[in-house]
């Protein structure tokens, strides 16, 4: 199943002369009809669709829908940047499945840390060394 696209014209206000010639109510219109039209959309095509796929027993919409996992971790020994860490999941490499967060600060891919493995891993290397008792936190998405 593919779900419905969303055709909703976005750029209303842009559109609008540099020196309005509508009244204010009709101003207020302009301004709110892109979230109208969007909630619409969502509310009578979109939702209907996922419940419909849901209701025949389909799986493909389930499969589109990413759960989301956090992790909170404090180290318990340093990490040195030469080994490779286990994080508490697996996540799919290359995908941007996974944020790495180092003491609240979000981690730059390839900058701060490192992939390792292929497919599903649950390994990353840091590219520095991570003391004892830091708080790591890891967001993945499968």
């Amino acid at each position: 199943m593919s779900l419905p696209e969303c055709t909703v014209e976005t750029n209303n206000v842009q559109n609008l002369a540099d020196s309005p010639t509508q009244s204010a109510e009709e101003l207020k219109k302009v301004f709110d009809k892109a979230g109208d039209d969007i909630k619409k959309y969502i509310n009578d095509s979109l939702l209907p669709a996922i419940s419909k796929d849901i209701t025949d027993g389909k799986t493909e919409t389930q499969k589109l829908i990413l759960k989301t996992y956090k992790y909170n971790v404090t180290t318990l020994a340093e990490i040195s940047s030469t080994e490779d860490y286990t994080i508490p999941s697996t996540y799919k490499v290359n995908t941007h499945g996974l944020d790495v967060y180092f003491e609240g600060t979000l981690l730059a891919l390839n900058e701060n840390y490192t992939e390792r493995g292929t497919g599903d891993s649950n390994k990353i290397r840091f590219n520095f060394t991570v003391p004892k008792n830091s708080l790591l936190t890891f967001i993945i998405r499968k």
